[in-house]
């Protein structure tokens, strides 16, 4: 057996070196889960808010390094119902270990910086005395029709409309995988309001967990030591002098460097997003494309294309006509913003540029995407 096993890793050492293959040993095992729970590291609005009957718009929801309301603070462990269904793992929290006898309402954040490792899958369960929305990355969690009605003290009823979770007796599960993006900072925040009677249960309660894939193992070639070097196109040639075709995430709050902005250079938008096969804006894109139309007026000199680009699932007709309006859109909000005309065009590439040869919820939301290419610096 011995003799075996030096006879293979001879005939083995010989025929890599001689390929140009570079093997790999190591399996690719998933990144262990992430679960987030409400505790004191949340922060709170120092001050209460308003919780209206209908839901805040991507505008009014605070950014992850905004301040909240009346200053931010830290959340404190809250009393509770004891017969509130407070979700394991977590700590019920509020502004103050009671609330007053009127009911009140407040704003609570925590951020999620998530790098490269590719999700899976996100949960969120949701408990609260007594209605909450929560808001990822400036996008409301909740189904269509999901209303609270609640009655206070006085026996006057309230209607809330699109809630994510109300009755401190429920609790609400939601997958969110597609509320959050890799390789950036994520932002939760959540409006939880308390109809109490006698100053004493009013908390917040939630669990998230992330769980994520394994990273795809590396693709072995082979390459012939008497490889024949292949000559660029002239297209190829002349992309390749005209600049670097890196790739930045673009966020608000978050600029690149210009100086590290070549001709070429993409800026993927992820947090922009469209209604389901059409090219209406969602509200949580202006946040963003404002950040990008500011960042354009302060530096006069780019010139830009506008990429749509779709999932694999539509036929190539309807699938390049809504690309090319989603980038059109994305191009008229700009100029609405002061961009200057001459400065921007579009392209639709329908499926045609997918990141992920596949059809799966992971590959849909990788493809489907706008970007951003300079032109011109």
């Amino acid at each position: 057996m011995t003799l075996f096993r030096l006879t293979a890793y001879a005939l083995f050492a010989t025929f890599f070196p001689s390929t140009g293959i570079v093997p790999t040993y190591k399996e690719q095992t998933p990144k262990p889960p992430i679960t987030i729970v409400t505790d004191p590291s949340w922060d709170v609005s120092g001050q209460k808010t308003h919780f209206g009957e209908y839901p805040l718009s991507a505008e009014q929801t605070a950014s992850a390094t905004s301040p909240l309301y009346g200053g931010t603070y830290k959340a404190v462990v809250a009393d509770h119902n004891g017969r509130g269904k407070i979700i394991p793992g977590s700590m019920p929290i509020w502004r103050s270990f009671k609330a007053d006898r009127k009911g009140e309402a407040y704003q609570f954040r925590k951020t999620v910086p998530l790098g490269a490792d590719p999700v899976r899958k996100i949960t969120l369960e949701v408990n609260c005395d007594d209605v909450a929305r929560i808001y990822i990355n400036q996008r409301l969690v909740s189904v269509e029709k999901r209303d609270g009605k609640l009655k206070d003290g006085n026996d006057d009823w309230f209607l809330f409309r699109s809630v994510s979770g109300f009755m401190f007796d429920r609790i609400y599960t939601y997958d969110v995988t597609d509320y959050f993006f890799t390789n950036v900072t994520n932002t939760i925040l959540a409006e939880a309001m308390s109809m109490t009677f006698a100053g004493s249960h009013a908390y917040f309660s939630t669990k998230i967990v992330i769980e994520f894939d394994a990273p795809q193992p590396p693709v072995l070639a082979i390459v012939k030591k008497k490889a024949v070097t292949k000559r660029p196109s002239s297209a190829e040639a002349t992309a390749g002098k005209a600049g670097k075709s890196t790739k930045i995430v673009f966020e608000a709050d978050r600029d690149p460097e210009i100086d590290k902005l070549d001709v070429g250079s993409i800026l993927e938008l992820g947090h922009v997003f469209f209604k389901v096969n059409d090219y209406q804006l969602d509200s949580a894109s202006y946040r963003t494309l404002t950040a990008l139309a500011t960042f354009l007026n302060r530096h006069p000199s780019l010139k830009i294309e506008i990429g749509g680009h779709t999932n694999l699932r539509p036929n190539d007709q309807f699938a390049a006509e809504l690309s090319a309006n989603r980038a059109r859109t994305v191009m008229r909000f700009l100029t609405d913003k002061g961009v200057a005309v001459d400065r921007v065009t579009y392209n639709g590439y329908g499926k045609s540029q997918p990141r992920v040869n596949a059809i799966s919820k992971e590959a849909d939301r990788a493809n489907q995407r706008v970007e951003v290419k300079i032109l011109e610096k």
